[in-house]
């Protein structure tokens, strides 16, 4: 029994402070009775916003809080924003009041403190300049601006707006939205008089219900922002984009300190391929990168000193209705010979040529198709070992591709960490995530993208390019009259043709020696010989290389818009609680 008395006492106390809290709030309440603001529209394209607002209060309260946003969004993503600034906050006589400013995340809020607000009604009027605050189409301008905004969590039983345009207003159009966020209903008198636009809203607003006015007017009645003032307002309002600017500039910085070569000397022609440089070598030096053009020039110029020989046949497809041109590769050297090769060299033959590891038999063909899903696996041993030999030559401090390396990770982790830091930004301050996310992509590009001209050779690297660039004149120019009495042969075309492959100017070489080489090469058995000319071999070698190319790379596959509507109609293109402005508040 005595239990029992217990939780009846428990409970009538706690159906006691539920009756007292409520009585409580009962008896403290707010009602905006009137909200009247006049919007000017100033020449400069500036807004003068004044708000005239009546408060009845019921119990007793400290003042009004009022809160506008001047972040926005744009359909893109970024930040817009609205530059207010506060002119002044009196009563009805004009007397100054106490105002408490602060930035809230998109909002900028306002606590107006008034005296003796307890079981009265109180009148404040709130005047701002606005910046920003239009917008510009083709054919008009346009003020969109949401009067009362429907974040108030009091009513509002009566709201006006007035809007004053500059003098000489033409084409001057108005429609009104009103309801809550998104809303369409236009309860709202419109009355136009010249330069003067008047609304009244026929119903009171509800609990988050908006009032917003949108006029329109022929262009040249304000000044529109030119492009420079664009730029700088969009810069303004989404900062972290000047952060690509700054990377770029540490990064040219650290490229003119660390990645630039030493300055060339004029270039002299060269008849020999400097230090005994191979043509893999060769290109590579030249543009910091061994591609698949080098590999082929090496498989090219064994076969030229001995080590292959490249047989092209036709091969029959579908019943023999029609042929295709195949490629086979024999062995002609022992492995035991392949010692004294370059390690690239090497390489490549130990791809083509896997059984010739484990025998002496030099009587091995492979078929160029065979390579398929094959190959690949050596290429970035071929690729490694090409540049462990230039850098052991001291033509390069790091190899260039761990420094492009380096730079692609320190581009890809900036960019991850600044998308992050974009994300606490957008949290902790309001900006707009798509502009961090934007300015993380750039600058880790940028970071990117100049590591890929990092790589800079050493002295004595920029030493053997000169002569490489040097040689690479000789081959190019050899059919000029300036070297019409070099002593031309076919032993120095066979010689100095996979060079010239290397370096993307075969064709060149083989001009110049038309009617020189006229018989063909022993290492090279092609299907249409019978009228010989060095055009048709580098021909076929041009045909030889893409289908080498092909595949030894190929590897199995692993598992905002107007307010007004284009027709004029008022009921389409805009809604309540579009456009600039708003926002809400409520007393405090």
């Amino acid at each position: 029994m005595r239990a029992w008395y217990f939780i009846r006492l428990g409970f009538l106390l706690l159906v006691w402070l539920l009756t007292d809290r409520t009585a409580l709030a009962d008896t403290r309440s707010l009602v905006i009775e009137q909200f009247q603001a006049d919007i000017q529209v100033l020449p400069s394209g500036d807004l003068l916003v004044t708000e005239t607002i009546r408060p009845r209060f019921t119990g007793a309260w400290n003042g009004l809080k009022r809160d506008i946003p001047v972040e926005y969004r744009t359909p893109q993503g970024f930040n817009y924003t609205l530059l207010l600034d506060l002119v002044s906050a009196t009563d009805e006589h004009q007397a100054p009041l106490k105002v408490d400013s602060f930035r809230d995340r998109h909002y900028r809020s306002f606590k107006i403190w008034l005296s003796a607000a307890q079981d009265t009604t109180k009148t404040l009027i709130l005047t701002y300049r606005v910046a920003n605050g239009l917008k510009y189409f083709e054919d008009h301008d346009e003020l969109y601006w949401n009067v009362t905004g429907d974040e108030w969590d009091v009513p509002i039983e009566s709201a006006t707006a007035r809007v004053l345009l500059p003098d000489k207003a033409t084409g001057v159009k108005a429609l009104a939205f009103n309801g809550a966020y998104g809303a369409r209903e236009q309860q709202a008198d419109i009355r136009i008089e010249g330069s003067e636009i008047l609304y009244k809203m026929t119903r009171p607003l509800g609990f988050r219900e908006g009032l917003t006015a949108v006029v329109g007017w022929d262009k040249g009645l304000v000044a529109e922002p030119g492009p420079l003032q664009l730029t700088q307002l969009f810069l303004r309002y989404n900062w972290p984009l000047v952060l690509p600017v700054g990377v770029f500039g540490v990064m040219w910085y650290l490229w003119y300190t660390r990645g630039r070569d030493p300055r060339l000397h004029p270039i002299i022609v060269s008849y020999e391929p400097p230090d005994q440089l191979t043509p893999a070598e060769l290109g590579t030096l030249v543009d910091n990168s061994p591609d698949l053009r080098d590999i082929t020039a090496t498989l090219v110029d064994l076969a030229v000193r001995g080590y292959v020989r490249i047989e092209e046949r036709q091969e029959p497809k579908l019943l023999g209705l029609w042929s295709s041109t195949g490629y086979h590769l024999h062995r002609l050297q022992p492995s035991s010979a392949w010692n004294g090769l370059k390690a690239h060299e090497a390489s490549i033959l130990r791809g083509i040529f896997p059984a010739g590891l484990h025998s002496d038999d030099h009587k091995e063909t492979v078929a160029l198709s065979d390579l398929v899903n094959r190959f690949y696996a050596r290429l970035d041993g071929i690729r490694s070992s090409l540049f462990d030999q230039l850098v052991t030559r001291g033509y390069y401090v790091r190899r260039p591709d761990r420094v492009k390396q380096t730079y692609t990770i320190g581009g890809i982790v900036v960019a991850i960490a600044a998308v992050f830091g974009s994300a606490w930004l957008s949290e902790r301050i309001g900006l707009a995530f798509q502009t961090g996310a934007t300015a993380s992509l750039l600058s880790g590009l940028i970071i990117i993208g100049f590591g890929r001209i990092m790589p800079a050779r050493t002295l004595r690297g920029t030493r053997a390019l000169e002569k490489v660039l040097g040689f690479e004149e000789f081959l190019t120019r050899v059919e000029s009259d300036r070297f019409e009495r070099l002593v031309k042969t076919p032993e120095m075309f066979e010689k100095f043709l996979p060079f010239a492959m290397a370096l993307g100017v075969e064709k060149n070489w083989t001009n110049a020696f038309d009617g020189i080489y006229t018989q063909p090469p022993t290492w090279y058995q092609g299907a249409n010989f019978a009228d010989f000319r060095p055009r048709n071999l580098t021909g076929n070698l041009s045909q030889l290389s893409a289908a080498a190319g092909t595949a030894m790379t190929s590897a199995p596959r692993s598992s905002g818009g107007s307010g007004f509507s284009s027709g004029g109609s008022g009921s389409s293109g805009g809604s309540s609680g579009g456009g600039f402005g708003g926002g809400g508040g409520g007393g405090f």
